[in-house]
């Protein structure tokens, strides 16, 4: 049984947006908005090309 003091920690969620040109790909926490195959995004940190988001996802934080 599961009290009032032992909650589950709450997830973390990420947007991974990927350049279409040279397919590098960079995690980052998501924003209200994100949705997958959101175009244009962002500005590649290696080639200057346009960016999407190309998965969205949750990680639950290890307990302390």
């Amino acid at each position: 049984m599961v009290t009032m003091s032992e909650k589950k920690p709450k997830p973390i969620v990420y947007s991974i947006e990927e350049c279409k040109s040279c397919n590098v790909k960079t995690k980052r926490p998501f924003q209200m908005g994100d949705y997958i195959y959101k175009d244009d995004v962002g500005e590649c940190k290696e080639c200057h090309g346009k960016t999407l988001i190309s998965m969205i996802y949750s990680e639950t934080p290890k307990p302390t």
